[in-house]
């Protein structure tokens, strides 16, 4: 009787254990299918929705030889990706500067402008300018290309471009052919000219009425004098010195004038174009032409057997005497800025971070063979024959131009000044003054 009593109560001891932990499995059961139940709600919190930017204009400023194709192109991406229209709008490049100023002045200016990298930018008055220092693609930038576009501490824009220089750019088949070899300083210079013209080929392709470009002899040379003379640039800036103080600059336009009438330029130099530059070379009908370290592969592409992979360069050997030991180089070529007082911040910042997704940086760098040294470090692009001989010239001393240190240097107003020296109507010493008076007026209209 007892052991059936006994077993009986171990029976309801254990009935009562197996409901226990039941019970306490469906209340874990139950609490996991809550669990459960509910995640879903927190997956489901309503999100932030988008603005939509469809149909609204974005406008870009730019001179004429500034925007290309693949810009066009790009902007078109990026019309089809976000619906908004890109507006550019192209002005002739001799007045592109003052068309700006005035635009920011009145208020029409467009939301993007773009403008000249390094001291070029104090051209734009800083109130004018939406400080680019915190965007998201900044620290991804080389830093050439955040040092040329920051003024006072501030990124005052975005570099897609290049760091580069003007050198003489020289066909190493012609100059196999006759037994020369890169000058060592202008004397040298000189007797190569010579030979060339004495062997029916045109020394040097030059075309003053495109006036951006003589002035880059003195752009170039100007690298040199603050290289030798530290604080030059300085001075300049400041007033205490002017152009006509500087004998180098005088000796570089003596000079090219001389290249000029001693014919080394050609008979018809006045009327050649920069558009006609990669023919002129490409034929083999010049020699030696003053351009960036990547002109040569628009050249390959142009006329693929003319060996212009091979061509090499040495610095421009006008306004010294003896060597030339410096190449001087941009502090960035162009940048685009942002018009501060823009209604479409929004879009500007759409825009940027769409120019600087590596996609868009390789397809414009790979439209843009004018363009060496990238800003961002994601695209890789191999150095030309050009620009490797330049290097080993002058061992690697690259030196900011005047472009990129000097107040004011304006080639188009420089250029029709050295024009007007080239036909006779001036001399040296009248084209510096003339860059003077102008800087004058300007640096007191700065003030």
């Amino acid at each position: 009787m007892k052991k059936s009593l006994l077993w009986v109560l171990m029976g309801l001891l254990i009935v009562s254990m197996i409901a226990t932990f039941s019970l306490a499995g469906c209340k874990e059961e139950a609490a996991e299918e809550e669990a459960v139940e509910e995640a879903p709600e927190e997956e489901e919190a309503p999100a932030e929705e988008a603005v939509d930017v469809a149909g609204r204009v974005l406008t870009i400023g730019g001179s004429q030889n500034w925007i290309k194709d693949v810009d066009r192109e790009l902007a078109a991406d990026f019309e089809a990706e976000t619906g908004v229209v890109v507006d550019i709008q192209v002005n002739p490049d001799d007045q592109y500067q003052n068309i700006i100023k005035t635009k920011l002045h009145t208020g029409e200016a467009p939301d993007i402008f773009y403008w000249q990298s390094g001291i070029a930018l104090k051209q734009i008055p800083a109130e004018s300018v939406f400080d680019l220092s915190n965007e998201p693609w900044v620290l991804r930038l080389k830093d050439w290309a955040r040092a040329g576009a920051t003024i006072d501490g501030k990124l005052w824009g975005l570099n897609i471009w290049s760091v580069d220089g003007w050198a003489m750019l020289y066909n190493t088949g012609i100059f196999d052919e006759l037994g020369l070899t890169p000058p060592e300083d202008y004397a040298e210079f000189l007797e190569i000219c010579e030979t060339l013209k004495s062997n029916g080929i045109n020394p040097i392709y030059e075309w003053p009425s495109d006036l951006w470009h003589t002035p880059l002899y003195m752009n170039e040379t100007a690298a040199v004098v603050n290289y030798n003379n530290p604080g030059t640039y300085d001075k300049l800036n400041s007033g205490e010195l002017k152009f006509v103080d500087i004998p180098e600059f005088e000796l570089c336009l003596i000079q090219l004038k001389e290249l000029a009438d001693e014919g080394y330029l050609g008979e018809d130099y006045m009327s050649g174009l920069w558009s006609e530059a990669i023919n002129a070379m490409g034929t083999g009908e010049n020699a030696m032409i003053l351009v960036y370290t990547s002109f040569q592969s628009e050249v390959v592409a142009g006329y693929p057997e003319a060996g212009a992979e091979n061509w090499k360069m040495f610095p421009s050997p006008l306004g010294f005497t003896g060597e030339v030991n410096v190449f001087g180089t941009s502090a960035g070529g162009v940048v685009q800025l942002v018009n501060k007082d823009t209604e479409n911040l929004d879009l500007v910042r759409l825009w940027f971070d769409f120019k600087t997704e590596v996609e868009n940086l390789e397809k414009f760098y790979a439209a843009r063979g004018d363009l060496g040294n990238p800003s961002f470090p994601e695209v890789d692009i191999e150095p030309t024959e050009g620009l490797a001989s330049v290097t080993e010239s002058v061992d690697g001393n690259f030196q900011m131009d005047a472009q990129g240190g000097v107040l004011f240097f304006d080639q188009m107003v420089i250029g029709k000044y050295i024009e007007e020296m080239l036909v006779g109507t001036s001399t040296p010493v009248q084209v510096l003054e003339n860059i003077d008076t102008d800087r004058e007026v300007l640096m007191e209209l700065a003030e």
